[in-house]
């Protein structure tokens, strides 16, 4: 099955932009003659896959393709194309390449192509190392990857550490350009609404960009795109430091799937390959996956054995009975999906071995004492044990997060306790990771009340009794827990934020609601004829003309797979009147996300 996921069956036509975005690579690579070897930044070697397969780079003149790294180029190609984001270090690694093969008397040209554009600072330190002159500079404005039919990451891993600790806003441009980008393909979204900081910076520097590059609709139509709700991840930090329960957000949990696939060894797949790595693709494609990927976990063996035994039910028949060769056709369609039935028992067979040890159990249930904000002894002394007992990391300061933020900060003594027993068990250089939690706010030391019980009383944030087999709320995500963030969502669907002004003050950030003025160009006959229609397009929210409206929801800081998976059982509701689309500066779980903000990972 090809890594490159199917997007025919997207709201909008996703196919467009990444056609585009292979079109601007192929562009590049033309431009420069003959054989070339391709450096790749490693972090774009994965949304790079999602764009293009290695059979059209080949086509275009690559010869070889590596990882930058510090060690000199290999090669007997006479030109060298670096692919890289624009950071520092990368710049320095480059430069010494250059520098090492100036002194061996290589004839090589150098281009390097900033992802998705070029910065001052890097040009400088290629200035600085004087290889600048040397060197052909050029943009690949890869703005969105769109990750399966629904989802459409902006590759801003960093974005959440730059915003909250840095004080770094730039990610937040690069939003607000992939918005726009949109916009140019899909039309101007006439209804924005924001909630948290980064969110509402957002909405500005949009409003600003379309004052300063208009875009003008097609002749021909409306937008395609009626809402943007920005989201600040920063409103709702307790979703991603909880365990996700979905198969997909489980999946990320425990092998972190890393742009639409996940690396496993080869033995959990059946296959004898000496302890090999094997790459497992995971998008729509894969039609089995797309059915059971937003389930919660304790359905999905049962939905598996019910299709195996429809599937051995079947055979018996073929083997017993005469069938006609319309039947025999219909079998061998369902034989088809074998390989898909064996791969999805084999991973799941391999993720229950994790889900079902005491350790992971425990955590669920501390996990929901901390979000329903009861027993603080139970929880503190629950964590303290974590700690001396050396547990991952990163495990405990998900807890640790939780722990906080549910509380509204830690009582001065527990704060300087539990980090001070932080550095004696995991070492003093974390000093700086714990620093980084503080200016982030996500562990810090009590100030007032927490108003944790007022929000998940006022957003009905707990629910009792969730039927994970037949789920009837977004709660069955997190088996009771419903997604603040999509709480939020729903609220702004069912028109606006206004229902809940005084809980969404509590939350982290301002919150903002307005709309963008959406320019056609039409002959004075077509206006007069159209007014009407935009007049309802503008002001009325659902459906107009019997379709259904998209609404596209962009998180600021990141998004977990239950989250994505809340909004698909939102958009599959009975009487729901929207399609929903997820943008995001990463797909992350509460590990990934505490990762970056962590400067030495054990």
């Amino acid at each position: 099955m090809a890594q490159i996921p199917n997007l025919d069956n997207a709201p909008i036509n996703l196919s467009s932009l990444r056609e585009k975005s292979q079109k601007e690579l192929v562009h590049i690579l033309t431009t420069i003659r003959g054989r070339k070897m391709l450096v790749l930044d490693p972090k774009l070697s994965g949304p790079l896959a999602l764009i293009a397969q290695t059979s059209l780079l080949k086509e275009h003149g690559v010869e070889n393709l590596r990882h930058l790294a510090a060690d000199p180029i290999q090669t007997d190609c006479k030109s060298i194309l670096y692919l890289v984001r624009p950071q520092v270090n990368f710049m320095k690694l480059i430069s010494s390449h250059i520098q090492h093969d100036t002194k061996q008397n290589l004839q090589r040209e150098y281009s390097v192509i900033f992802v998705p554009r070029r910065t001052v600072v890097c040009e400088k330190v290629l200035e600085e190392e004087k290889v600048h002159e040397m060197v052909t500079i050029g943009e690949y404005p890869l703005y969105i990857v769109p990750v399966d039919e629904d989802v459409l990451s902006f590759e801003l891993e960093l974005a959440y550490k730059e915003c909250q600790v840095d004080g770094d806003t730039s990610s937040l441009w690069h939003v607000s350009k992939a918005i726009h980008k949109l916009q140019s393909t899909f039309g101007v979204i006439p209804n924005v609404r924001a909630k948290g900081k980064a969110a509402t910076n957002v909405a500005d520097i949009l409003s600003r960009m379309q004052q300063e590059q208009p875009i003008v609709s097609a002749n021909t139509g409306m937008p395609e795109i009626d809402t943007l709700i920005l989201l600040d991840r920063h409103v709702d930090m307790v979703t991603p430091m909880c365990s996700q329960l979905t198969y997909e957000g489980l999946l990320d949990e425990f092998f972190h799937i890393n742009n639409g696939a996940v690396e496993l060894d080869a033995s959990v797949m059946g296959v004898q390959q000496g302890g090999k790595k094997i790459k497992i693709p995971l998008n729509s494609s894969d039609k089995l996956y797309r059915e059971i990927r937003d389930l919660n976990f304790g359905v999905v063996g049962q939905v598996l054995r019910q299709k195996a035994t429809t599937m051995k039910q079947d055979y018996t028949e073929v083997t017993t009975t005469n069938q006609t060769v319309s039947e025999l056709k219909d079998f061998v369609k369902k034989l088809n999906s074998l390989p898909e039935m064996t791969r999805h028992t084999n991973l799941a067979q391999h993720l229950s071995n994790f889900t079902t040890k005491p350790t992971f159990l425990g955590r669920l249930s501390i996990e929901q004492t901390l979000v329903e904000g009861q027993s603080y002894d139970i929880c503190f002394e629950y964590i303290e044990e974590m700690i001396h007992k050396q547990e991952p990391f990163l495990s405990v300061l998900r807890l640790l997060v939780l722990f906080s933020i549910t509380n509204g900060g830690l009582p001065k003594k527990h704060f300087d306790y539990l980090r001070r027993e932080l550095l004696h068990s995991y070492g003093f250089e974390h000093m700086a990771t714990l620093i980084n939690l503080e200016k982030a706010g996500l562990v810090k030391k009590q100030e007032s009340k927490s108003n944790w019980l007022a929000i998940k009383r006022g957003l009905n944030l707990v629910m009792e009794d969730v039927d994970d087999a037949n789920p009837s709320d977004i709660a069955y995500v997190f088996s009771g827990y419903a997604p603040l963030s999509i709480r939020l969502v729903q609220h702004a669907l069912r028109g606006g934020w206004r229902s809940i002004e005084e809980i969404v003050r509590l939350l982290p950030g301002p919150h903002s609601e307005h709309k963008q003025d959406v320019i056609i160009e039409r002959t004075a006959l077509e206006a007069q004829q159209n007014s009407h229609v935009i007049d309802n397009f503008y002001w009325n929210s659902g459906v107009t003309d019997g379709r259904r409206l998209l609404v596209l929801v962009v998180f600021i800081g990141g998004v977990t797979f239950a989250e994505i998976s809340a909004l698909r059982f939102l958009s599959a509701q009975e009487g729901m009147t929207y399609d929903l689309i997820v943008g995001t500066t990463k797909i992350i779980n509460g590990s990934t996300m505490l990762e970056t903000l962590v400067d030495n990972v054990p």
